[in-house]
C-alpha cells in the first residue's frame, strides 16, 4: 500500500483540501501492518468519506477486506478504484489475484492483459500472466508471452530448454510420473551447471545459513540426491568392508524406523524406490557410518523394492 498522491476525476466540485489534517490512508496502513484490520478499514473508510475519489483508499480497503475473507467487498472496492482510474495498476493486479484464488483464470488474464497495455514490459505481470495461461490450459500462449518479452533476455535459452524438457519427458514412453520429474529436474540442473553442451554456466548466488555470506552455487547436478555420491562409489572400489544397516532389534534400526515413518507421514505416503530411505541415510548423521549402496542392496534383497515394503515386512 503506497500513497501515490493521485489526482482523481470525480463528479461535481472536488472537496476542499484538508490542510495539516490526519493522513487516514497512511495511518490505516500502519494499523494494517500491526494486524488491526477493523481499525485500518475504519480509517480507509474515513478517507473515502472525505474524498470518494481516493483510489489508494479504495485499494487499501479492498486489501483489508480480503485479509478478513470478505472477497465480495474486496472486488467491489477494486472495481471502484479501477473505474475511477483505469491505469491504477496496483488495483488491477490485486483484482487479478482474487480471480486466481477463485479459479477464474479468464478474468485474471483480462486484468493482467490490461496492465500490460499500460506497461508492456512489466516482468512480474508477464510472469503471472504466463502462469495464468498455463492454468487455463494454454502453455503455448505462456511460452509465446515469455519469448516475446525483452525483459526475459538471457533467460530465453533456459526457458527454451525447460519447455523442451517438459515436452520430451511428458511424451517419453515407459517412465513413471516420478521418473519423468527426476529426469527433468536433473536436466534443468545440468543446464544451470553448463553441463548440457549447449549453454554457459549460470551464476547462481545463495546465502550460507551459518555465516550469512553470499556464495556461488555450483555442482547442482552432481549433488542432486537421487544420484549415488562419489564417496560411495570410491568406497566400493577401495575394498574396505561396507557397514550395512540391518533389520533387527538395534538402536540404530529403531531410530531409522522412526525417522522413516516420520518422513512418510510428512510426504503423505511412500515415494517408492527407496527415495525416503536414501534421504534419511544420507542426511541423518547417526547413519553416516553405514554404506548407502550396500544397505539399499540389503533392503532390496530382504524386504522389497520400496519404503512401504520395508514397513509392511518388518515394522507393521
Amino acid at each position: 500500500m503506497e500513497d501515490h498522491n493521485l489526482s482523481v476525476p470525480m463528479e461535481g466540485p472536488p472537496p476542499a483540501p484538508i490542510l495539516d489534517g490526519p493522513n487516514h490512508v497512511l495511518d490505516g496502513e500502519r494499523l494494517f501492518e500491526q494486524g488491526l484490520l477493523d481499525e485500518a478499514r475504519e480509517l480507509f473508510q474515513r478517507a473515502l468519506d472525505l474524498c470518494p475519489g481516493n483510489v489508494q483508499a479504495w485499494n487499501n480497503l479492498a486489501v483489508a477486506a480480503m485479509a478478513q475473507g470478505d472477497c465480495g467487498e474486496a472486488k467491489r472496492c477494486l472495481r471502484q478504484a479501477i473505474e475511477l482510474k483505469p491505469d491504477f495498476l496496483e488495483a488491477r493486479f490485486n483484482l487479478a489475484e482474487i480471480h486466481c484464488l477463485d479459479g477464474k483464470w479468464g478474468l485474471a488474464a483480462k486484468e493482467l492483459q490490461a496492465i500490460l497495455s499500460f506497461r508492456p514490459e512489466d516482468l512480474p505481470t508477464i510472469r503471472r500472466l504466463a502462469q495464468v495461461y498455463v492454468n487455463m490450459g494454454h502453455p503455448d500462449k505462456a511460452k509465446k508471452l515469455l519469448d516475446n518479452s525483452d525483459n526475459v533476455g538471457a533467460m530465453k535459452a533456459f526457458i527454451d530448454s525447460l519447455w523442451l524438457g517438459i515436452k520430451f519427458f511428458t511424451m517419453a514412453e515407459g517412465l513413471s510420473a516420478r521418473e519423468r520429474l527426476e529426469k527433468l529436474m536433473l536436466a534443468v540442473l545440468k543446464l544451470i551447471d553448463g553441463q548440457d553442451g549447449r549453454s554457459q554456466p549460470y551464476r547462481l548466488v545463495g546465502t550460507d545459513s551459518e555465516s550469512g555470506r553470499e556464495v556461488i552455487l555450483q555442482g547442482l547436478a552432481e549433488n542432486f540426491y537421487y544420484q549415488e555420491s562419489r564417496e560411495l562409489n570410491d568406497e566400493a572400489k577401495s575394498g574396505q568392508p561396507e557397514l550395512v544397516l540391518s533389520i533387527g532389534p538395534s538402536d540404530d534400526w529403531r531410530a531409522f524406523s522412526e525417522a522413516l515413518r516420520a518422513e512418510m507421514r510428512a510426504e503423505g505416503g511412500c515415494l517408492g524406490d527407496f527415495t525416503q530411505t536414501r534421504k534419511i541415510l544420507r542426511h541423518d548423521g547417526r547413519f553416516a557410518k553405514y554404506s548407502l549402496e550396500a544397505t539399499l542392496k540389503y533392503f532390496l534383497a530382504n524386504v522389497g523394492p520400496c519404503d512401504c515394503h520395508v514397513l509392511r515386512a518388518v515394522l507393521v
